[in-house]
């Protein structure tokens, strides 16, 4: 699966007394998370990229070439991270602990084609304000013609319509095929009263419409974290709405676009739509990407 973006409660660290409680990097309360482009250096000399990483937070590093999983490696894997989990084209790691503040851990992953250059590193580093939830590397610098190339032909898509762009990105290849999902239970009054996916050749879109009962709190939309078949936040996803709240009484329709595996699978997805600022998520069914 190739892209991802997924709010979680940073996990409370046992309390280790003063000294140590001090030494430890602090994240304020809802760090903002984000999403980044990297680009690898062309020279080993120059310092590897910075990801911002914390305890309860899964990072999802996307590359714009095959890896080799098996090359993954971290300095701190088994003392300092739940989680390590590499694909052809991703890696989820999600830390345990709080990395150290006096230098960064090396994150190390090789190429599956052998090309220069063979290896990435990625220095992880303890986030503050701001957690990297989802960045995507780039083997190479991109020219300033290959940038004014890419610009160039997003401005003309741009002036076409909506219909014309999909068939220009080649998303209508193949079809589109549409599916009707079993509705979700209420949550606290957040009822959905419809639900269906919509499948292109690389992407996935489901649409729902959500009613919020008489008398309830507004409702806002947050983000959509994407759980695979074992539960585990996998993508944070942004949520589209015909509207920016939600009222008591009141139903809007949202949609949340995400990529699709490049190989048929047999696991099913879920999605979770967070409210912002809120507790009351909507957890929808899972499905077939």
């Amino acid at each position: 699966m190739s892209l991802a973006l997924p709010r979680r409660a940073l996990c409370l660290l046992p309390l280790m007394g003063a000294a140590s409680a001090a030494a430890q990097p602090r994240l304020v309360a809802g760090p903002e998370l984000k999403a980044r482009q990297l680009v690898l250096p062309d020279s080993t000399t120059v310092p590897p990229p910075v990801v911002r990483v914390a305890p309860g937070y899964d990072t999802v590093l996307e590359f714009d070439a095959s890896i080799d999983p098996d090359s993954v490696s971290v300095e701190g894997q088994e003392e300092r991270f739940a989680l390590l989990e590499p694909t052809t084209r991703l890696v989820v790691l999600r830390p345990a602990l709080p990395l150290p503040e006096d230098r960064p851990l090396l994150l190390k992953v090789g190429f599956a084609d052998g090309l220069s250059p063979t290896h990435a590193t990625l220095a992880l580093v303890p986030a503050t304000s701001e957690v990297d939830v989802q960045a995507r590397v780039f083997r190479r610098p991109r020219s300033v013609q290959a940038l004014e190339a890419q610009l160039e032909a997003v401005l003309a898509r741009c002036e076409a319509g909506n219909f014309v762009k999909l068939a220009l990105s080649g998303e209508l290849r193949g079809g589109v095929t549409w599916e009707s999902l079993e509705l979700a239970q209420t949550s606290s009054g957040v009822t959905v009263v419809e639900q269906e996916v919509y499948r292109s050749r690389a992407h996935a879109v489901v649409t729902l419409k959500l009613k919020l009962s008489p008398g309830a709190l507004p409702w806002t939309p947050g983000e959509a974290w994407l759980r695979d078949a074992a539960g585990r936040v996998v993508r944070r996803l942004p949520i589209w709405m015909d509207g920016a709240r939600l009222q008591p009484g009141e139903a809007h329709s949202l949609a949340v676009e995400l990529e699709r595996p490049s190989k048929e699978t047999d696991q099913r997805w879920s999605l979770e739509l967070r409210e912002k600022d809120g507790e009351r998520g909507v957890s929808l069914h899972p499905f077939n990407p």
